[in-house]
């Protein structure tokens, strides 16, 4: 039988919660394992990785293969800490909870992940594994990056990833021909009234038949293609002719505050657009594709429209300038009164508004038109607030608007495991690209500089250059056994 050690940053709060529920939940599987708590004497942020090479630098005689695990992360279900053939991540879902709610549980629908190419908080190494990336960096003190660099690791030294093909989607859609077809709606209830007048995300898929035309004997009904918001002073976004988005935004002085586009776009070819207005970070983010293709600051205090139409495919038809026209195919609207996560917005990209009935966002949206559902020229509002659309010269369509493409992700196995940890730190972790977090600032610098020439900063950084002392190391909680280092 081999045998495992599970190599775990110690932390005073989590450890008795930890070791309890891991012994009582995965004894039944009949492995030898120990636990190996590796105690940080230091008054700089926890070093993870260095810890782990420590750990493992002590137990690496004694036995056959390692966990490297994280002590926020507690198993759930479907677990597996079994030897593999290749690195292996040990989870696919994770849920924030407080210790004790796992007894409660009573499906895993909620569980998702960090992100899809996270490789983290519990993963398997044999010996001859990790020795040849020379374990974690050293480098990374705080929060952040420590597991993206030991995937980079394991890429630079030929460790293949498993290929995933994402799945196509098929949607129902409106056909806008660019002069007179349009959809409004009213709002039923003061919240989506408001909706626009502080935080709030649009998601929206687009295919453009063509770009505005732009010049001077250019009708301005015709030089930009206004998809979906609020007139008078637009607040929504539009197509330009130099083919991007363009994100509208003003304030309560009647100020156009900002102006955010995006990469440019091809025409007759799908995308998915995604905006959130934060007015507590002023903040806008401006989604295409699931990533983020530009940012800018907005103010406190949005334009309030009372109870103004919403329109779709146009900026205002009762207006004789400005009418803006959209000339192409929507599907698939939401509108949030609440700022959309990154991870949320990629989800939308990847499966839809809804999936298997449910909503994938956090959130219920105050709208939401998937053109699938209707009567006559109303499209029903299938979020339940009873913000249906009026449809005007639209044709309706269904095909496949995202193929099935092709992604290199991280093994993994089915497991759910709860988290007990900070919710905050959670919650940087997965929009790491937009973090402020002072430690993952430093982090993703050093993460970036070591990039350029990574094989080089692989053999000067890991397993190699591990210096520590033990100042204590005491058994607990029968076979395992507490090590405090200075590092």
């Amino acid at each position: 039988m081999k045998k495992l050690a599970i190599i775990v940053p110690y932390d005073e709060y989590h450890i008795n919660n930890f070791a309890e529920h891991f012994t009582a939940l995965v004894d039944q599987s009949k492995f030898y394992y120990k636990f190996c708590f590796v105690k940080q004497k230091s008054n700089r942020p926890l070093n993870k990785g260095k810890l782990f090479n420590i750990g493992y630098s002590l137990m690496k005689n004694q036995f056959d293969y390692f966990c490297f695990h994280d002590i926020d992360f507690i198993p759930i279900s479907e677990f597996d800490y079994t030897p593999s053939e290749q690195p292996i991540c040990l989870y696919d879902g994770i849920l924030p909870m407080e210790f004790g709610e796992q007894e409660n549980l009573e499906s895993y629908d909620d569980f998702t992940l960090i992100s899809d190419s996270h490789f983290g908080g519990a993963v398997i190494f044999d010996k001859k594994q990790y020795e040849s990336i020379n374990g974690y960096s050293n480098e990374y003190w705080g929060l952040g990056y420590e597991d993206r660099d030991l995937l980079v690791r394991l890429l630079s030294k030929g460790y293949k990833l498993r290929s995933v093909k994402e799945k196509p989607m098929t949607k129902a859609f409106a056909i806008f021909d660019g002069l007179k077809s349009y959809g409004f709606t009213k709002p039923s209830n003061n919240t989506l009234s408001r909706a626009t007048s502080s935080s709030f995300s649009i998601s929206l898929w687009f295919c453009v038949d063509d770009f505005p035309p732009y010049g001077e004997n250019v009708d301005n009904n015709r030089c930009e293609y206004f998809m979906f918001g609020r007139p008078g002073f637009h607040t929504g976004l539009s197509i330009t002719h130099e083919g991007r988005v363009k994100c509208a935004l003003w304030d309560d002085n009647q100020k156009d505050v900002v102006v955010l586009n995006s990469v440019p776009l091809q025409y007759k070819k799908w995308y998915h657009c995604g905006l959130t207005i934060d007015t507590e970070t002023n903040e806008s983010i401006l989604y295409l594709d699931g990533q983020v293709v530009g940012k800018s600051w907005v103010p406190m205090n949005l334009m309030d429209y009372h109870s103004k139409d919403y329109f779709v495919g146009v900026g205002n038809p009762k207006s004789p300038t400005w009418r803006s026209f959209f000339k192409g195919s929507m599907s698939d609207i939401g509108l949030w009164d609440v700022v959309l996560q990154e991870s949320e917005m990629y989800k939308i990209f990847s499966d839809g508004i809804t999936k298997k009935g449910k909503f994938t966002t956090s959130h219920t949206p105050v709208l939401h038109y998937n053109f699938d559902s209707g009567y006559d020229n109303l499209i029903f509002d299938i979020s339940g607030n009873n913000n249906h659309l009026t449809g005007l010269n639209l044709q309706f369509g269904k095909k496949l608007i995202k193929t099935s493409d092709e992604r290199y992700l991280p093994y993994r196995r089915k497991g759910y495991y709860g988290y007990i940890g900070d919710i905050n730190d959670l919650h940087e972790l997965r929009n790491l690209e937009d973090s402020s977090h002072p430690h993952i600032l430093t982090n993703k610098n050093i993460f970036n500089k070591k990039i350029s020439n990574f094989d080089s900063n692989l053999q000067k950084d890991g397993l190699n250059n591990t210096r520590f002392r033990i100042v204590n190391r005491v058994n607990y909680k029968e076979k395992h056994e507490i090590i405090e280092v200075v590092i």
